[in-house]
């Protein structure tokens, strides 16, 4: 049997290994549709793919309270369930209702869309919730599985049909399609005979009804700018900030995701049979920000010559949304840290208020943003992040040890070591292209990459050895290597 870190770190590392293939489909998708579809048509794509995300977010949170409980029973699986199915009956019905009022905005394309978005709520909702009980038993191979399989059909059907159609619909039947195979997955992996039955409605929707309307404000308030630029400045400018956003979803939302999978099962298996939950909480902010924040800023370093060889001239102008956002979206991901350790403490209500007053904020800093064109609009994006860790900053001292900074206190070390990098990186562009006179090359690429990776991790190491090598991040990198130097060879021997 695995100790309780132990499989914390294997099931990290599952998810990770995941997410980094994923990344790299991800990356290759969006290259080659760039290079098929148009900005106006990542435009329409982005509102498609927002009223796709905010129905996984509702079903996902109605299953969250499984973690939670005590003791699961078969009776809170059918309620969670029949709950599951009531919310996806009620967003078809909205949607389709909707027609009328979205048809106002004279964008035809998402009118059609309203139709399609009603059977997505169906899809979306017909998914096991029996499946949530590995997560809650730290085994995190199957939802690796799950996001693994999904995104491949995804990739598949998006890049052949935007070959074939040359329009968004490619994006939208490749969307549907990868939906459809998550519900496959988690009942052939977890099956289950469901039947619709309310009889622990109470457990369930005491706890999911705080946090899908947290989940729902914190949605919004991420979604605003997006909404925003698509409205005022047209679907050129809102292709453009999708790609950028896109972009930095795949090098930093997407590779804590899956950790937050681990994260939330965890500390709350933690609160349940330890009193260690605020160090764990401690850990898993220096975790974070020793993993997403090189990856962040070395990407931001390398956007152009990335963006300019893989999907073209045409959108070069994206980049500039990589450079501002790509650290404060790292930076985000102690929000996610903060978000596990409310619902374990059964904050929720706080959570509510705190993102329902950023929502606020940030549509005033939007509307404000989006008077001075794209760059407005992106230094007023820039702001909202910021405001977004500043509130995350005061609702984490109700969970850590220290004052206001400690969430970021507790990764400096990861804060020296990508200032290093980024003056290492800086250094290695200049010096290629003056020698060898090349620009945005494959080539130019991987060595500032391989810079950027030898002093992000040499500087880390050698704080973490000049500061008495104290227990942290570190320490689990190093004890999960030794663990598999001593696995390999045993198997050798």
């Amino acid at each position: 049997m695995l100790t309780r870190r132990s499989a914390l770190a294997v099931g990290a590392a599952t998810l990770l290994a995941s997410g980094v293939f994923r990344q790299g489909l991800g990356l290759l998708t969006i290259a080659i549709t760039a290079r098929l579809l148009t900005p106006e048509d990542f435009g329409i794509i982005a509102y498609f793919l927002i009223a796709t995300a905010l129905l996984e977010m509702f079903q996902r949170q109605i299953g969250m309270v499984l973690i939670r409980l005590d003791n699961v029973t078969p009776e809170h699986l059918h309620t969670v369930f029949s709950f599951q199915i009531i919310f996806g009956l009620i967003a078809a019905v909205l949607f389709w209702a909707a027609q009328p009022l979205v048809a106002l905005m004279r964008i035809p394309a998402l009118t059609e869309l309203m139709p399609v978005m009603s059977a997505m709520s169906l899809v979306v909702a017909i998914k096991s919730p029996r499946f949530l009980l590995f997560e809650r038993g730290l085994r995190f191979g199957f939802a690796a599985g799950e996001e693994t399989f999904s995104r491949i059909v995804y990739a598949v059907i998006a890049i052949g049909l935007s070959w074939y159609w040359r329009d968004y619909w490619a994006i939208v039947v490749a969307t549907f399609a990868g939906q459809a195979m998550r519900g496959v997955w988690t009942f052939s992996i977890a099956p289950m005979l469901p039947k619709l039955s309310l009889s622990r409605w109470r457990d369930s929707l005491s706890f999911s009804s705080w946090s899908i309307g947290a989940q729902l404000a914190q949605f919004l308030y991420s979604s605003a700018p997006q909404l925003i630029i698509g409205s005022t400045l047209g679907l050129a400018d809102a292709g453009l900030f999708r790609i950028g956003t896109r972009l930095v979803n795949v090098v930093t939302h997407q590779l804590f995701t899956p950790l937050l999978r681990v994260v939330y099962p965890g500390l709350a298996d933690l609160s349940r049979k330890t009193d260690q939950g605020r160090e764990g909480f401690r850990k898993i902010n220096a975790g974070f920000l020793a993993i997403l924040l090189p990856c962040s800023v070395g990407f931001a370093l390398v956007s152009v010559d990335v963006i300019w060889m893989f999907m073209g001239y045409t959108w070069v102008a994206a980049a500039p949304v990589i450079w501002v956002l790509a650290p404060l979206y790292a930076l985000s991901a102690l929000q996610a840290n903060v978000r596990s350790a409310a619902y374990i403490q059964g904050s929720t209500p706080l959570l509510f208020y705190r993102n329902t007053i950023l929502l606020i904020i940030v549509c005033v800093v939007m509307s404000i943003g989006v008077q001075y064109g794209f760059t407005g609009a992106l230094a007023a994006a820039g702001v909202a992040e910021l405001t977004a860790l500043v509130a995350t900053l005061i609702l984490a001292r109700r969970f850590g040890n220290g004052g206001f900074f400690e969430p970021l206190i507790v990764g400096w070390r990861s804060f020296v070591s990508c200032a290093v990098m980024t003056v290492v990186v800086i250094a290695t562009n200049y010096l290629l292209r003056d020698m060898l006179q090349m620009a945005y090359t494959p080539g130019i690429v991987l060595l500032k990459t391989a810079a950027g990776v030898i002093s992000y991790t040499t500087t880390h190491i050698a704080l973490w050895a000049m500061t008495g090598r104290p227990d942290g991040f570190e320490t689990m990198v190093f004890s999960l290597l030794g663990k598999l130097r001593n696995h390999l060879r045993d198997r050798k021997a």
